[in-house]
């Protein structure tokens, strides 16, 4: 039975020790990996930023393993976040593509954002990039 009378969970338990081990840097790569998984989630609504924070997130939680049999549980919660950072952040991308080039309305604000940030409209770029002749 363990210090506090429960035998499941007491702090002299050796995986406890081994979890949180701040010392250890497998430990800290795998904190690290979590937080960028769990940051990974809310940062894909803006641009590529959750892409990236989801990747960067599933290869610390693959570094942190080492040469240990198996991955300790912040590393994993690390994969789950950014797998579905990256996979919520590509839906975010290929949504926001398919609305502008099927609503008329949002391809006018995009055309006129364009022509005020770049001098040339959406559809012209489009034009270039798939080498059809305009209008």
């Amino acid at each position: 039975m363990g210090e506090n009378g429960d035998d499941k969970y007491f702090y002299n338990n050796y995986n406890y020790n081994q979890e949180h081990n701040e010392l250890d840097q497998h430990v800290s790569l795998a904190n690290v990996a979590m937080v960028a998984g769990l940051l990974s989630v809310p940062f894909c609504f803006f641009g590529y930023i959750g892409i990236v924070l989801g990747g960067v997130a599933i290869m610390m939680a693959i570094l942190s393993k080492g040469m240990a049999k198996k991955l300790l549980p912040q590393a994993k919660k690390g994969i789950f976040y950014g797998t579905l950072g990256i996979i919520v952040g590509y839906a975010v991308i290929i949504s926001s593509f398919h609305m502008v080039m099927t609503n008329p309305e949002m391809r006018k604000e995009v055309n006129t954002f364009s022509e005020q940030l770049y001098g040339v409209s959406f559809d012209e770029t489009l034009q270039e990039l798939m080498g059809t002749p305009g209008n």
